[in-house]
């Protein structure tokens, strides 16, 4: 009876052991709907508490948890923008890429959401529309555009009906006084549709402009969408390295710096109050960084947080 009993103790620990490996196997290889890499296996939830509570949207109930990071993600990075990040309130994503190494990267976010909604940073994607509706000559960029008075909504200090501008103007506009009817006439005259078109085409696979700017929101986007973007600028891969250099030039030039506020160095920035996108050249070290919320975030302390992190790796 002893043996039986023995005998039948192993088979049981035995059976146990074979359930708990199956099921190590199939969390290994199981896919993760997350936003940034669709063919990323399982995002790894982080042990990143560091006295900050994140919260996670999960089929519309919150609840006090953990940030996700996709697969591979650096976990010391992620780490700090976790700290950083620990007062942002809402849904958020935050994508880093070290333009000089493909192996360090951090997706971070809070929501299970592809994307979320996004004002300004999207003006990013009608400048590159703008230019690549130049490029293959469906607009004329010689031809000054005459303003309508439906073009200026809400007002214009600077704009008028009846009166004609050059696209260059209205760029400057756009890029540098962040005037929201000159971005609305760029955008209208391309068309949103082509708009979008256009982003997907250079690496932003899940953005989408669905409004006029002038609201909270104007359609949305994800972090990983605008580092892509960046990337892609930084490498010449969108429309040209003379053009590319070009948009660069005027993004150095965007007045809200959001991540980049206290970044010294080679800075390219778009940005508001809830999300910003940069591309960064300090100390021998090129990446960027993106970050997309929801509600107003300090977007300074996690850029400060991602580019000493970025310094201090030799």
């Amino acid at each position: 009876m002893k043996n039986k009993i023995f005998l039948g103790a192993i088979l049981s620990s035995f059976c146990a052991l074979a359930f708990y490996m199956t099921s190590i196997n199939h969390m290994k290889t199981q896919t993760l709907e997350i936003y940034g890499n669709s063919t990323a296996k399982v995002a790894q939830k982080s042990k990143m508490k560091e006295g900050s509570k994140q919260t996670r949207l999960t089929n519309g109930e919150s609840e006090i948890g953990e940030a996700a990071i996709s697969k591979n993600s650096n976990k010391s990075l992620a780490k700090a923008i976790v700290k950083a990040s620990s007062n942002v309130q809402g849904n958020y994503q935050i994508s880093v890429k070290d333009l000089n190494s493909t192996k360090v990267f951090t997706d971070l976010t809070n929501t299970s959401q592809d994307t979320l909604n996004a004002g300004n940073v999207l003006k990013l994607y009608v400048l590159l529309a703008y230019y690549k509706a130049v490029q293959d000559k469906s607009l004329n960029s010689a031809t000054p555009y005459k303003v309508k008075a439906s073009d200026l909504n809400g007002g214009d200090k600077v704009l008028k009906a009846d009166m004609a501008y050059s696209y260059t103007y209205l760029l400057d506009l756009m890029i540098r006084q962040q005037n929201n009817n000159a971005a609305n006439i760029i955008l209208n005259k391309i068309g949103k549709d082509k708009v979008n078109k256009t982003a997907k085409t250079f690496g932003a696979s899940k953005t989408e402009i669905t409004e006029n700017f002038g609201k909270d929101f104007a359609g949305k986007t994800s972090s990983n969408d605008l580092v892509t973007t960046m990337q892609k600028l930084y490498q010449g891969k969108v429309l040209g390295t003379d053009i590319d250099n070009q948009i660069l030039g005027q993004l150095a030039n965007f007045p809200e710096k959001g991540l980049a506020k206290n970044i010294n160095g080679v800075v390219y920035k778009i940005a508001d109050k809830k999300q910003g996108a940069a591309l960064i050249q300090e100390n021998g070290k090129t990446y960027a960084m993106a970050m997309v919320s929801e509600e107003d975030a300090d977007l300074a302390k996690v850029g400060d947080a991602i580019n000493n992190w970025m310094i201090k790796q030799r």
